[in-house]
């Protein structure tokens, strides 16, 4: 193999630790690397420069493996075995020079020639490497709102209080926990099976229906779950996924139309990835999910995008997303706030400033309360009450 392989360079805004970290996060349930081809590929990275990651430029290294061995408290035999392993796995490519030995050339601070690791494979596998990145993570939340999901409907199920119907749901899941499964096949089965049980609970008119709606429910409630009334005595009105869809902002609209017809589980899909987006962590969202119900967590993050979005400085902005999510299920919880009537609100300001769907700018004082004031209200207090303003 020739001495000189040059590689395609990196994406102008990706850096060879933005590279490493791909490596790294997949690991070995990503790409089936030991531990120890791991650590040798992250010394070999760390051996280069920034500058031999550029498009046609050659990145390597040529120290001895005996020295290779010396730096990671290894044995020869185990950087030969980690390198072997890389190579099978596409990501470096072992050349040599006319003797065998592993040497090179760096001049002016760019690499002329090398015998020994060259990282092009790696380098040109970057794409192929982010897609199978973005895949894991978008499992991993698959795997984190089902757990969530499965708690939610066990706890439903031991909350009707029937014998029959807990064992039963005790015989799908006999301990209870799902922290150790990880394959989604084994979740969505699980959670099949006790949505199964749920249904049965739901259609005996001697139990008590839970008020916590299926996504086949094109108009849930969204009011909080403890309270049906608003303090009007009337009971609250609903929104449609269509509707709610028209108040979110441009982005979150795009996002959900990769996800198929607009309906709910089109809106939890969306706040879902919106949600990561935002920096809130999949564990808040998932008891979010728990707490609110799929949809109206939806909802909440639906708001909470809308108004991050607002300019920098502005009073209304939520700058911390994930504190401002905790806190409306907290505040719900207690019946806090009204999501329904915030919507609402939202609904009369797209009404009042028709084909606008970013969030609006803070009203004038004699303009009286509006979808801003009322946002401002809970994300406001919420941030109190967190110790930090939204």
């Amino acid at each position: 193999m020739s001495a000189t392989l040059t590689h395609g360079g990196l994406p102008v805004d990706v850096r060879r630790v933005d590279l490493l970290s791909l490596v790294e996060d997949l690991g070995k349930r990503g790409l089936g690397l030991s531990s120890t081809a791991t650590r040798v590929l992250r010394h070999y990275v760390w051996r280069s420069r920034d500058d031999d990651y550029r498009a046609g430029r050659i990145c390597a290294v040529w120290d001895r493996v005996c020295r290779t061995a010396d730096d990671l408290d290894l044995c020869s035999r185990a950087i030969n075995d980690a390198e072997r392993e890389l190579e099978a796995k596409g990501l470096i490519a072992r050349t040599t020079g006319g003797n065998g030995a592993r040497s090179g050339l760096r001049s002016g601070g760019i690499i002329r020639w090398a015998a020994g690791i060259n990282l092009a494979p790696l380098v040109e596998r970057y794409a192929d490497l982010k897609a199978a990145w973005e895949a894991r993570r978008i499992e991993q939340q698959a795997v984190d709102t089902c757990k969530a999901e499965i708690r939610r409907t066990r706890r439903l199920i031991r909350d009707a209080g029937e014998p029959e119907l807990i064992a039963r749901a005790d015989a799908i899941l006999p301990d209870g926990r799902v922290a150790p499964i990880h394959r989604i096949e084994r979740l969505e089965a699980i959670q099949a099976a006790l949505e199964a049980v749920l249904a049965d609970i739901t259609s005996d008119p001697r139990v008590t229906k839970t008020s916590d709606p299926s996504e086949e429910n094109d108009r849930p409630n969204i009011q909080n779950q403890d309270s049906s009334r608003s303090c009007s005595g009337r009971p609250e009105p609903t929104i449609t996924p269509r509707a709610a869809l028209e108040l979110a902002s441009e982005e979150y609209r795009a996002i959900a139309s990769v996800h198929g017809d607009p309906g709910w589980p089109c809106l939890v899909e969306a706040s879902r990835q919106t949600a990561s987006w935002l920096g809130i962590s999949q564990s808040t969202w998932g008891k979010a999910c728990s707490g609110l119900g799929r949809e109206r967590a939806a909802l909440c993050v639906l708001v909470i995008d809308r108004n991050a979005r607002l300019r920098s400085g502005h009073r209304y902005q939520a700058r911390h997303p994930g504190k401002c999510l905790s806190g409306m299920v907290r505040s719900a919880s207690r019946a806090g706030f009204n999501l329904d009537g915030l919507l609402r609100a939202f609904q009369r300001d797209e009404v009042a400033t028709p084909g606008v769907h970013s969030a609006p700018s803070l009203p004038e004082p004699e303009q009286g309360p509006s979808m801003a004031s009322l946002t401002a209200q809970i994300l406001s207090r919420i941030g109190t009450s967190m110790g930090d303003p939204a």
